[in-house]
């Protein structure tokens, strides 16, 4: 049997193994591309900008190569997925051809001798009818993620330059190309709108009205017998009838209050109780004689 019919066990295993070596040589490949940019990044401070123009078209060149690596990559795993469909219909499922026209018609352009092996078996499962309309894209049955990426062609100037901008940001590098310099440029940003004044002039705020003392409540007159009994308010404001609070002291951390000194008695009602008392005594001694 020819190392490039289809069989199911030997297909297989020739998927795991491209899987692999995809994956490997997209790694190796986004290395390669990084240290590129290093080199860029130093072409830029040196100011050699015609060479950091053509180490950039390389790099993203590699960077397409890099992406078409991972849709093959994604397509082996789905027909390792619904290998079933493959193992058990004579011709092409619908649901896996997308997968095995992307690997027919964009395997030759890889390195991977894996790869290649495996398009052969496809070949020889789907036929050469089949195989044809895969590897010229008849009808544009290969998708378009695969043949987006397969188009060579030189790269647009503005793409390079945003390319190259981008890397001397990542690198700390002054450097703007000329076609971002001109946009940010004051002369070319339009110029600021003035705030438009207000339609309606703003109301004056009225003044308030004077305080009135004389409208607020008057607390009644606390007689001196109760004031022991009656809660007083201290305010500030003046108001008739209040009894002051007596005076305080502090004596040892507390608050003492002041006995309130009670106010004299006259001496002419000193003078009249004597009078009285003289009287009844004299009335006393007169009832004792009798």
């Amino acid at each position: 049997m020819p190392s490039n019919s289809w069989s199911p066990p030997r297909a297989k295993v020739q998927l795991k193994l491209s899987i692999q070596r995809l994956r490997l040589l997209a790694s190796k490949k986004t290395q390669l591309a990084k240290t590129t940019r290093r080199d860029i990044a130093a072409q830029l401070e040196k100011g050699k900008l015609e060479s950091a123009r053509i180490k950039v078209e390389q790099v993203l060149g590699e960077d397409t190569m890099v992406e078409l690596l991972e849709v093959l990559e994604l397509y082996c795993e789905l027909l390792l997925a619904r290998f079933g469909l493959l193992e058990g219909v004579k011709e092409v499922d619908p649901g896996v051809s997308e997968a095995v026209i992307g690997i027919i018609h964009a395997a030759p352009r890889t390195e991977l001798k894996e790869l290649h092996i495996l398009r052969d078996m496809l070949i020889s499962k789907g036929g050469r009818d089949f195989a044809l309309d895969a590897i010229d894209n008849v009808g544009n049955c290969v998708p378009e993620r695969i043949s987006s990426k397969l188009i060579i062609s030189q790269p647009p100037s503005d793409l390079v330059d945003l390319y190259l901008y981008e890397i001397a940001k990542a690198y700390s590098i002054d450097w703007v190309p000329e076609s971002l310099s001109a946009a940010t440029e004051p002369s070319a940003l339009p110029a600021p709108t003035p705030l438009a004044a207000p339609s309606t002039p703003s109301k004056p705020t009225a003044p308030l009205p004077p305080f009135d003392a004389s409208s607020l409540p008057q607390t009644p007159p606390v007689a001196p017998s109760e004031a022991d009994h009656t809660v007083i308010l201290k305010s500030s404001l003046p108001s008739p009838g209040l009894v002051a609070p007596a005076p305080t002291s502090a004596v040892g951390g507390k608050v003492v209050e002041k006995e309130v000194e009670k106010p004299k008695e006259k001496p002419k009602e000193k003078e009249k109780e004597e009078d009285e008392f003289e009287a009844l005594s004299r009335r006393f001694a007169e009832l004792k004689k009798r």
